[in-house]
């Protein structure tokens, strides 16, 4: 109430000065005075009471006034406020209807979406399942008609050996009467003849047998010759290269000085047998146990029993570098030598010494 008496005080003042402002002007610029000064003063002051009074009134109101209109200006605030909530809940509904709206468009285009991923994978199915289906009856038809052939094919195999076998029963047959017809008349002739063949046959053979035993005796001491000078064209591995270092050097090197070399009681390493009934054998000398060789040989050259206890000597040419792979473990060599170094060795001769 203070509030609003301060505030009517203010207007009336400002009312007062304002009246003396015009005044002022209308003295100074226009030179219009006014004389019954005192009248006008008399008019405003009985106004600005007028409405003191009125301002004192209004403030001076009943409580049941005031509670009246405190209640309309809640009421006014309350429609406010109800207006503001029924357009933001409006709001909220047209939000919450285009989020619906929008959910269901996208749960139909997902729908959609499935839906046509389903019917093209089961569109691929079905045409892989007749391709399918066209292959498997192919092979079908394909192996039917193997057999029909293979079938065909083993009926006249049969009807032929048939026939040859009639035919070669028949030869027999006539061939055996005449044998028989021939060696009837013929047996009186072979047996006089006999005689005088075993005579002279008796003699030939010994003749032969006497020439035999000289050609044997003859050709041992040749034989034994020739492998005196073969073995002496080998020269020992061990004093061409160093056994240590030997696996480390170019494949050059090994192929320039490791022909028509010996390796004079080798011990076995380890040793296996493939499917071709080859044997494949790691071999090392006796000073340098780590420097691996590998045999790789079959019956043509050595049909007898490898034991590890073995010791080899081995007439031949070094052929290179190399390490152990997968087909000498699968021939039965330990997995422990996977990716050893060795040196593979063409094989002229093999001697073993178990």
């Amino acid at each position: 109430m203070i509030y609003d008496i301060s505030i009517i005080i203010m207007l009336a003042l400002f009312l007062l000065s304002f009246v003396v402002f015009v005044r002022w002007i209308l003295k100074k610029i226009f030179g219009f005075n006014i004389h019954n000064l005192s009248c006008i003063r008399v008019a405003f002051i009985s106004l600005l009471s007028g409405v003191l009074i009125v301002g004192l009134g209004y403030q001076l109101r009943t409580s049941d006034q005031k509670r009246i209109d405190e209640q309309n200006e809640s009421k006014v605030a309350l429609e406010s406020k109800k207006k503001t909530k029924a357009k933001s809940e409006s709001k909220a509904a047209s939000e919450s209807k285009k989020r619906a709206r929008a959910k269901s468009e996208s749960k139909a285009a997902s729908e959609s979406k499935k839906r046509a991923r389903a019917k093209s994978e089961t569109k691929v199915a079905l045409e892989s399942k007749k391709r399918a289906r066209a292959k498997s009856e192919s092979k079908a038809a394909l192996e039917s008609k193997k057999r029909a052939r293979a079938k065909s094919e083993s009926k006249a195999a049969s009807e032929s050996k048939k026939r040859a076998r009639a035919k070669s029963e028949s030869k027999t047959a006539s061939e055996s009467k005449k044998r028989a017809r021939a060696k009837s008349e013929s047996k009186a002739a072979l047996e006089s003849k006999k005689r005088a063949r075993a005579k002279s046959e008796s003699k030939a053979a010994s003749e032969n047998k006497k020439r035999a035993r000289a050609k044997s005796k003859s050709e041992v001491s040749s034989a034994k010759k020739k492998k005196k000078q073969h073995s002496d064209t080998y020269q020992n591995i061990e004093t061409i290269f160093n056994m240590h270092t030997i696996k480390y050097l170019s494949n050059r090197r090994i192929f320039n000085k490791g022909s028509a070399v010996a390796l004079r009681d080798f011990k076995v390493i380890d040793f296996g047998a493939d499917k071709m009934k080859q044997y494949h054998v790691l071999i090392a000398p006796k000073n340098a146990s780590k420097t691996y060789f590998l045999l790789v040989f079959g019956d043509n050259i050595y049909k007898g029993r490898i034991t590890y206890s073995s010791k080899i000597t081995v007439l031949g040419s070094l052929n290179g570098k190399s390490r152990v792979n997968d087909s000498q473990i699968n021939s039965g060599i330990a997995q422990r030598y996977l990716g050893k170094r060795d040196i593979l060795v063409l094989i002229d001769r093999i001697q073993v010494k178990n």
